[in-house]
């Protein structure tokens, strides 16, 4: 296992990370909903999706260590960029090789594009098999009808990667034009003041990509590589909160001495020091699977993976909003901030529930040697 940095991995996280840390005070205390600016910044000023995109399109063809590394400097920063869709649809854009896919890579290069997945409805949970829309073929194209919820980013997104069924198969995967006519959006922030949207879809045209029926196996991987990208996110989070909740224990003085000089909330700390390295272990693991296992190994690295590292962020910012008293749960104190992020987090394609029976039906297959559970 090669946990070494390339220079061009190291400069890339050095130079982001100098970028997001003249504007942490803003970032931090500031309205998070899906900071338009940022994102533009991020794709003008250091072109990060370039990373995510193959050379054959304009990229530099990044891979799953670039990601990481990229998601965790987000994740300090607590920086509102809808980079983790970009992992998610360049993935499954990538996989599908048809033509509108390739096109709209080459718009994701140039940063004139954002695409973000509107799978979500209302019952439908995390499997991808529970699409309700419905496509119809018109000529070239298809029509879409049906409704999406939560889905996050939307209001910065130039297109949306849809699930519908063609009739009574299974669902396919579209790619629509957000300023198509028949789509109506309603946005509201998520609890991270992230932007979000609830959004209707009557007779919307679309074009397919990849085959009829395809989507789950297009977006099983994408999600998987976003799963993994959220929890090099998490660590992130988990490394700021640990640091703050360091300071303010230096800072704050009780009984005419530091908090920190108290031997009980020094072992705190501890405690929270090791759920980070436990997290950070998961992390590469899940990272290197993606770079180098088969599609098993991929899908049962990412939910171990979120699995554990739910668990440690939920200890982790729990203790960090504990340590901070009653101020670590409003909005003048980062802190609380970051907890809400963690939340969001934490329910993001599916609940420890999901991936239990997902890892499960996963050492099924590889006993009984079976495609599917």
């Amino acid at each position: 296992m090669d946990l070494s940095y390339t220079p061009e991995q190291t400069m890339l996280r050095d130079t982001l990370s100098g970028y997001l840390a003249g504007r942490r005070t803003d970032l931090t205390t500031g309205p998070r909903r899906g900071d338009a600016v940022l994102w533009r910044g991020l794709v003008d000023d250091i072109a990060l999706q370039f990373s995510l995109v193959s050379e054959e399109f304009g990229g530099f063809g990044g891979g799953p260590v670039e990601v990481m590394l990229i998601m965790e400097e987000l994740g300090r920063a607590l920086a509102a960029a809808p980079f983790m869709h970009t992992v998610l649809a360049t993935t499954a854009l990538a996989a599908a090789g048809s033509e509108p896919a390739g096109n709209l890579l080459r718009d994701i290069a140039g940063g004139r594009a954002l695409a973000v997945l509107a799978h979500s409805e209302y019952a439908t949970r995390f499997r991808l098999e529970n699409a309700g829309a419905s496509a119809t073929p018109d000529g070239s194209v298809h029509r879409i009808s049906g409704r999406k919820s939560v889905v996050t980013s939307a209001p910065l997104a130039t297109h949306y990667l849809v699930t519908a069924r063609i009739g009574s198969g299974m669902p396919s995967l579209f790619l629509a034009d957000t300023a198509a006519t028949g789509i109506t959006r309603d946005d509201f922030d998520a609890i991270d003041g992230e932007a979000a949207s609830n959004i209707a879809l009557c007779d919307v045209e679309a074009y397919l990509i990849g085959r009829e029926g395809d989507a789950v196996g297009l977006l099983e991987p994408a999600i998987d590589a976003a799963i993994v990208a959220l929890g090099a996110e998490a660590v992130g989070i988990m490394r700021e909160m640990t640091s703050q909740t360091s300071a303010y224990l230096r800072d704050r003085r009780q009984f005419g001495q530091p908090l920190i000089s108290f031997q009980v909330l020094r072992h705190r700390l501890a405690d929270m020091a090791i759920a980070i390295e436990q997290a950070v272990s998961m992390v590469y693991m899940a990272t290197l699977a993606l770079q180098d296992g088969d599609a098993r190994e991929r899908a049962a690295a990412a939910s171990s993976m979120k699995i554990a590292v739910d668990r440690q962020l939920r200890f982790v910012s729990q203790q960090a909003v504990q340590l901070h008293g009653g101020m670590g749960i409003t909005d003048e104190l980062a802190i609380g901030r970051y907890f809400k992020r963690a939340l969001v987090i934490a329910a993001s394609f599916g609940s420890e529930d999901d991936h239990f029976r997902r890892y499960d039906a996963l050492a099924v297959q590889n006993r009984t040697g079976a495609d599917r559970p």
